[in-house]
């Protein structure tokens, strides 16, 4: 039987391979490779900070069982995922735009926002001071502020594992027609490749924007959209902000060398 516990990272997992292949098979950039360094790194970083989650992040939700606000939604699961997701997927709408806006926050967002190609496994490239902060969100929100001891136990996990599953889409390389219908339909309220590939270019300090994790109906309703009709040439980060391509350099914020 799949646990709550097993049950995360069986969702990334699965959602990291199937739009990894998904860019295999429908690309946007076709001359990238299916695993490439990029890749490689990203998974590396992922378990690292996977296992950052699993002890120091566990430690400190495992203290945190406060529970402020009861919202009286026992139940009714159906509306405690509906509340969490749209909780969530709101606060971390404004956290996204602290990293960008606070220059503070940004100097370890561009980490993120350091990769030039991107695929699946995009997301898990971040440094430490961010992955602590997206820890951190979910357990103030549905450990310390909101109480949810008496909701459904796979509720926050189906949350979870929604924006992580939207994580990977949304970096894959993956080619996003969206003047097809379907994709019309699905852009009303949700996160895709096109639309995310706007928040890795290059020119980020001209056209910053696309904050949203899962829905897109924040960055229209606060007016910070920024998509084009294709893909941005280039993505990554200017020459200034450019950091050396390792784990090492990441983490210590190292500069590209010049020249």
């Amino acid at each position: 039987m799949i646990t709550p516990e097993l049950a995360g990272p069986l969702i990334q997992a699965t959602a990291l391979g199937t739009f990894l292949a998904a860019g295999r098979v429908l690309p946007r950039v076709t001359d990238q490779a299916l695993v490439n360094r990029d890749t490689v790194q990203n998974v590396m970083n992922g378990v690292l900070l996977f296992g950052l989650r699993i002890t120091l992040i566990a430690w400190i939700s495992q203290r945190s069982e406060i529970g402020l606000l009861d919202l009286g939604l026992e139940g009714s699961p159906a509306i405690q995922l509906l509340v969490a997701f749209l909780v969530l997927d709101f606060s971390r709408y404004w956290l996204h735009y602290a990293h960008h806006r606070v220059s503070w926050l940004w100097t370890f967002h561009r980490v993120h926002h350091s990769a030039e190609r991107l695929d699946a496994t995009t997301g898990l490239r971040m440094h430490v001071v961010d992955f602590v902060q997206l820890s951190l969100l979910p357990v103030l929100l549905f450990v310390v502020l909101i109480d949810t001891h008496a909701w459904g136990k796979w509720v926050v996990v189906l949350v979870l594992g929604i924006g992580a599953a939207m994580d990977a889409f949304q970096h894959g390389n993956i080619r996003w027609n969206a003047a097809h219908p379907l994709a019309k339909a699905w852009n009303v309220l949700f996160n895709h490749p096109l639309f995310h590939s706007w928040h890795h270019t290059r020119d980020g300090d001209r056209c910053d924007g696309n904050y949203g994790n899962t829905l897109v109906i924040w960055d229209r309703i606060f007016r910070t959209e920024v998509t084009g009709p294709q893909p941005p040439a280039l993505m990554g980060l200017e020459e200034d902000q450019a950091l050396r391509d390792s784990l090492m350099g990441w983490h210590l914020l190292r500069p590209r060398s010049k020249g």
